[in-house]
């Protein structure tokens, strides 16, 4: 058996490089030690690659050579029900399930929504008060998120579910991701009791909901609403996996996608011939959310602006099959790692990689293996598709209407949120006047 790749030493040394700066603690692992390179952290030992050939090995294997990562650790806080933690068929018939309406005309019935949650956010901010892009981002997609998902329909309902999602998280802290040693509970004061007590008033109400809404659930085109009744194909999901199923969806969907409308303003703002290129186009458009999500220059903005901050910046699996990756023997119980940040930086496949140049998009298409913003193989982001579709729209609504100024002086960074990785500022922002 070839040996393990050699890596840095210091369990916990790596998992706070992994947590402070995914990025840099990579490159600097390669740079000493090579592609792939063995990575040792709490949740265990992890050989991590951002080559594409490796990349492609990992997101072409079968799906029965790995299983979840962390599984364990990551059961008490997203619940056995989450897509995230199920494998094999369970997956598999979960995925068929929630795909359907994320997808095609089902999600483009949503941009209309879409686009009014956008205006309305960012006129909240014609006075000239100072906001961050994650913030008014936040705004947006979590609202998104309780209308489409939920099917919050109600000014009363929408704010009840606003507010007891963001105290889910708030108390969502990202060493808890990172190790089960802090999984503890203490008198209901330790981070995990006070993360599970806002879980469950969110799922007392979601449970509430359901109990309102009765056989309207067979009527409705939320995703709650068909999540929950039954089909020719299955009959109605247990509460507590349908409650960890949507509290997943909820918790990525909204985030992440905040989180790029963030960086997305930060680069366009901080490169005025991309944004007037941009602003030029929406102008002769005839300004609908279906123009919008398909204008292939916005498209582009919106993939690179994902290239230089991926949703995820390692796509992890724990190996379940003996697994050969770059000529070294996977054993079993060992993970891997396909890194984004690594691969989305490789000069050998984008000039200039620290550049914002949406312009390699129009001229190229790249493989799944050298840009994975949402991840790769069986496992891919199951909502990539609305996401995508949700930021073109947001971008376009915003930008055709509004005049931004970026009031960030210096260069704004990626910082730990909880799994994600999100500007350090926020992006500070003022709206200048309205177009």
């Amino acid at each position: 058996m070839t040996p393990l790749p050699p890596g840095p030493d210091g369990v916990v040394r790596s998992t706070w490089g992994i947590i402070r700066d995914p990025r840099g603690f990579f490159e600097k692992s390669v740079s000493r030690y090579g592609d792939p390179f063995l990575m040792r952290a709490m949740n265990g030992p992890v050989v991590v690659t951002g080559k594409p050939v490796f990349v492609e090995q990992i997101f072409r294997a079968s799906p029965d050579t790995f299983s979840v990562f962390a599984r364990d650790a990551l059961i008490p806080l997203l619940g056995a029900g989450s897509l995230l933690l199920m494998e094999g068929t369970r997956h598999r018939a979960e995925r068929k399930r929630i795909a359907p309406p994320l997808h095609g005309s089902c999600m483009r019935t949503y941009g209309n929504e879409m686009q009014e949650t956008a205006q309305n956010a960012i006129a909240h901010y014609e006075s000239g008060a100072n906001f961050t892009g994650l913030q008014i981002g936040t705004d947006i997609s979590l609202n998104v998120i309780l209308k489409t998902i939920l099917g919050a329909d109600t000014a009363p309902l929408l704010s009840e579910f606003r507010h007891l999602t963001r105290k889910v998280l708030s108390r969502s802290w990202p060493i808890l991701f990172f190790s089960p040693k802090t999984q503890f509970g203490f008198w209901g004061l330790s981070p995990l009791d006070r993360l599970r007590s806002a879980q469950e008033q969110l799922r007392e109400k979601l449970r509430a909901e359901l109990n309102r809404r009765g056989d309207q659930i067979n009527h409705r085109d939320d995703l709650l609403s068909i999540l929950a009744r039954s089909t020719d194909d299955a009959p109605a999901p247990d509460f507590e996996d349908l409650a960890d199923s949507i509290g997943t969806l909820m918790f990525a969907g909204h985030e992440t996608t905040a989180v790029s409308i963030a960086w997305a303003f930060y680069h366009l703002l901080r490169h005025p011939v991309w944004l007037n290129r941009l602003r030029e186009e929406l102008d002769a458009s005839d300004q609908q959310a279906e123009t919008y999500a398909a204008m292939p220059l916005l498209k582009a903005i919106v993939q690179e602006t994902l290239r230089l901050n991926p949703i995820v910046t390692e796509v992890l699996r724990i190996v379940r099959e003996p697994f050969e990756l770059g000529g070294y023997d996977i054993p079993v119980g060992h993970g891997v790692a396909a890194a984004s940040c690594l691969t989305h930086y490789d000069a050998d496949i984008y000039e200039s990689p620290n550049e914002f140049n949406p312009q390699r998009f129009l001229d190229r298409t790249y493989t799944p293996s050298e840009y994975y913003p949402f991840g790769g193989g069986n496992r891919r982001c199951v909502g990539a598709a609305f996401a995508t579709y949700e930021l073109a729209v947001v971008l376009g609504t915003i930008l055709h209407s509004h005049e931004l100024e970026l009031l960030d002086q210096r260069e704004v960074v990626p910082v730990r949120r909880n799994i994600t990785m999100g500007p350090s500022t926020g992006v500070r922002l003022r709206v200048r006047k309205r177009r």
